[in-house]
């Protein structure tokens, strides 16, 4: 009998565990997630430049080459090339031409490895429902990484990563349109990767019921 009663305990506190969480006043609302995620644009671009310049300077780095100069904040006039700038990276002693295209395209890698990361929380149960906030922080930095993946699709300038790259490897005018239409596919993928992020930051019903599994174990009496 004692241990029926002892069970029957179990038993309710488990139940009382696995009721769906109730939304609380508190929870944000969708304006007040904008209004935050738009306060969360600026401190994302100076990440998104260091992670961009970062990781010129890393590829260099990586095969033997000098940094020369990288500049990070505030944005300007690049002195040796004249062209506006978020940022740049100099270096000295890129030898071979993959060497210089794997410094052009090393940032466009580190965003399509850190969006692979992100899609491996925005399509599983690892993405912070609880955490509104916190989803909407991840959600912002993804798309400040896609932004700079994405940008070089329409972007032909001589002074552009992704052209430098293609001129390296003997795409030039209308030679770039079918390399420039895969990576327009690529950018694309990548983007829906975001929107699955807002779409799940903006979901109220997840937000309201979050379903919680417990363990469960067998034994004998």
């Amino acid at each position: 009998r004692e241990v029926s009663a002892r069970l029957g305990m179990v038993l309710a506190v488990a139940a009382l565990l696995a009721q769906p969480r109730v939304a609380h006043a508190d929870e944000p609302s969708a304006t007040r997630l904008v209004l935050v995620g738009l306060a969360l644009a600026p401190p994302t671009y100076l990440v998104g430049v260091t992670l961009h310049e970062g990781s010129h300077a890393l590829a260099a780095k990586l095969v033997g080459a000098e940094v020369v100069d990288v500049r990070l904040f505030p944005p300007g006039r690049d002195p040796k090339s004249g062209a506006f700038r978020f940022g740049w990276t100099y270096v000295r002693g890129l030898a071979t031409k993959n060497e210089r295209i794997f410094f052009f395209l090393a940032p466009k890698l580190t965003d399509a490895v850190l969006l692979g990361g992100f899609a491996a929380l925005a399509f599983t149960d690892a993405w912070p429902t609880d955490h509104r906030y916190g989803a909407l922080a991840l959600t912002v930095f993804a798309t400040g990484l896609w932004i700079d993946f994405a940008k070089d699709v329409v972007l032909f300038s001589k002074h552009n990563d992704v052209t430098k790259a293609l001129d390296l490897w003997c795409m030039k005018g209308w030679r770039q349109i079918p390399a420039r239409l895969v990576y327009a596919g690529i950018a694309a993928g990548l983007g829906y990767l975001v929107y699955r992020g807002y779409e799940r930051t903006f979901d109220e019903d997840a937000a309201v019921t979050t379903p919680r599994t417990l363990p469960v174990w067998a034994t004998r009496f």
